[in-house]
């Protein structure tokens, strides 16, 4: 189990409260590893503040020109990178626009698919168009340095679209954040295609299925996952499920069949977490969606057919080139072939790259 905190809104002493009440309440916890986690916005595009943060309707077939001034839209080159016919989403899809006409370098002129309306700093999303934006804001690095400062372990890296997005993080991190682990959140059109490359660079992956549903059409979010998670399983490296996975139990106290599905299939795809949001960063029954997510991952993992996973994996992936990975490797398949009832490790940094049936007890010595 690991906490991920996002530090957009928190000044810096904010951040620091917020990292001395992580280490001094969830430490004592019982079997409970603290694992402390930041994340970069990436690059985003918001609205801009609308007057007394008013919400301003709009009414399907309503033409109106969006200019890039930061009033109204923070992304500058918007109208140099977009063409007519393409659509512009407001706040995960509920407004949606199409592109008329680039009316010149700072006007477009667009036209609503839908009523709905238009609040202060959403997000915008811009499905099938190439966003020229940097992978970091001085925001972001801003609160890379805090992390390296303070000891995080992880980075959750926004908007990831090639591996050289990656690198710049590496770069920030410096020699004294080598160890920080960057897990690379997939999250448009760009990180699909680019994804061979960003599996080199990263840690691990985050298939961050809200943004990704929208950027891409939603139908094929779930091919995506499925591609993301298996290329993870044959290179080795964690894969992480994450978005709406029990939306529901945001305010309800049980989650509909459908998302409980929806878990135990990551599990079956090979996930090697599944993580929870606005389930309980804001939702009304943060602990029950916790439980609910752990004891449907533990019965899903019973129905994974281990050994043909394992025998896959080793088919795909490359052979073992090292004595660690070649005994780690015979160790599972003559635990297969034996119905052993424990694999027993001693390790400084490993984990488990395959799903193993039985269970591995693994006594860290240092925190990986």
């Amino acid at each position: 189990m690991a906490a991920s905190s996002s530090l957009d809104h928190l000044s810096n002493r904010m951040k620091l409260e917020w990292h001395s009440k992580l280490n001094t309440e969830m430490v004592p916890a019982k079997n409970f590893r603290r694992t402390s986690i930041i994340g970069t916005i990436g690059p985003e595009i918001r609205t801009g503040n609308t007057t007394d943060d008013k919400d301003i309707p709009i009414k399907e077939g309503h033409e109106l020109n969006i200019t890039t001034d930061e009033k109204y839209l923070d992304y500058k080159n918007i109208t140099n990178v977009i063409a007519p016919g393409k659509l512009i989403y407001v706040d995960d899809g509920i407004l949606s626009f199409q592109v008329l006409e680039v009316v010149d370098d700072k006007t477009l002129r667009v036209k609503c698919l839908n009523n709905g309306n238009i609040s202060s700093r959403k997000g915008v999303n811009l499905p099938g168009t190439d966003v020229d934006l940097p992978a970091l804001s001085e925001k972001d690095i801003s609160d890379l340095k805090f992390g390296v400062k303070n000891g995080v372990d992880m980075i959750f890296a926004s908007f990831i679209r090639r591996g050289s997005d990656i690198r710049h993080i590496r770069d920030v991190l410096g020699e004294e954040g080598k160890e920080i682990q960057i897990i690379a959140k997939i999250e448009n059109q760009q990180g699909v295609n680019n994804f061979d490359e960003i599996l080199e660079e990263t840690d691990g992956v985050m298939v961050a299925r809200g943004d990704l549903g929208i950027e891409i059409p939603a139908p094929k979010v779930f091919i995506a996952q499925k591609m993301m998670i298996a290329k993870c399983n044959i290179k080795g490296k964690p894969v992480i499920c994450a978005t709406q996975m029990l939306e529901s139990m945001t305010y309800n106290p049980r989650p509909t069949r459908a998302e409980v599905s929806d878990v135990a299939n990551a599990v079956l795809d090979g996930a090697d977490c599944v993580m929870l949001s606005g389930e309980t960063a804001k939702g009304s029954y943060p602990c029950e969606a916790v439980k609910m997510m752990s004891e449907t991952c533990l019965l899903a993992e019973v129905a994974i057919p281990h050994f043909n996973v394992f025998d896959e994996l080793r088919n795909l992936a490359p052979r073992p080139t090292d004595t660690v990975e070649s005994i780690a490797m015979a160790a599972v398949s003559a635990s297969l072939e034996l119905n052993a009832g424990a694999i027993v490790v001693l390790t400084t940094r490993y984990v488990s790259l395959a799903p193993v049936e039985l269970d591995v007890l693994a006594n860290w010595l240092v925190k990986w």
